[in-house]
């Protein structure tokens, strides 16, 4: 074997090692990622099952925890549980609503089981309504009021607005401002203001019930600023973080609003004794 025959067998067998190694490490590498990432998604998951452990308990009992609740392993869960509503200033609902879908905004407030306390609780004259400005479609909005007057009987106004004028001169909706002028202190938002004098109802002497929203042409968020007043107690929001003994958190949040009749309701017809003609 020659020199040259030899130098050539060294050099190949430097780049087989070579390889070899770079492989080797590159396995090491990805293997140690691997079991790193597995690491983090089985310690996401942990603090995610504690969490809705958290919120489960926080349904059941209807209080939030005083601190951090063990479970097992070092996972723990704390909770807390805030009203929704029932304060002064400006009202928002917490998600935006799917065009076609209806929102409730309650006038009065709920019995322990649920039902509605049909007693006067919401007097103001009129009420600011947001809405979100969306593109590339911007959204219309159509309401109905629901209210009992002094002889027992239950009646609804209805109405609808829309900022794009070209559109209201067809669907007949009512045109307001646009471009959005940032209503209920809420950037980017469309306002209109309604006066329940306008639409027969006298909110000293007849009870406001609720008001039901629904988006029109897009998706919304709806903000309500009642002035002077206040809107009553909508329900409650539980807030749940789960951490474990790492330190990984995971936070749920779910709000749990009073029952309000299904979207089909609006297009229904009803009667309090009998149908004529």
């Amino acid at each position: 074997m020659t020199v040259r025959q030899s130098g050539q067998i060294v050099l190949i067998t430097l780049l087989i090692l070579a390889v070899g190694t770079t492989l080797a490490l590159s396995l090491i590498g990805r293997t140690t990622i691997d079991v790193s990432i597995s690491s983090q998604v089985e310690e996401s998951s942990r603090a995610f099952s504690a969490a809705e452990a958290g919120v489960e308990e926080a349904l059941r009992s209807g209080q939030g925890t005083s601190g951090a609740q063990v479970l097992t392993s070092g996972v723990s869960y704390t909770t807390t549980v805030a009203s929704v509503g029932g304060n002064a200033g400006v009202f928002q609902l917490s998600k935006k609503t799917e065009v076609g879908s209806t929102e409730t905004v309650w006038f009065v407030d709920h019995n322990p089981d649920g039902s509605i306390n049909e007693t006067l609780t919401f007097t103001g004259e009129n009420l600011d309504i947001c809405w979100s400005y969306e593109q590339p479609v911007e959204p219309a909005l159509a309401i109905s009021i629901l209210y009992k007057v002094s002889d027992g009987t239950y009646r609804v106004a209805r109405d609808a607005f829309d900022p794009v004028a070209s559109r209201a001169n067809t669907n007949k909706f009512k045109a307001v401002p646009s471009p959005p002028s940032g209503g209920c202190g809420q950037t980017s938002y469309y306002k209109t203001n309604i006066s329940f004098a306008s639409y027969g109802i006298n909110p000293v002497s007849d009870i406001l019930l609720a008001l039901r929203l629904r988006p029109v042409y897009a998706d919304a968020r709806f903000a309500f600023d009642p002035g002077n007043f206040q809107i009553p107690l909508q329900g409650t929001r539980i807030e749940s973080v789960g951490t474990t003994q790492t330190g990984v958190t995971r936070k749920v949040i779910v709000d749990k609003i009073f029952t309000s009749a299904p979207t089909i309701f609006d297009a229904a017809v009803y009667s309090q004794s009998s149908f004529s003609h």
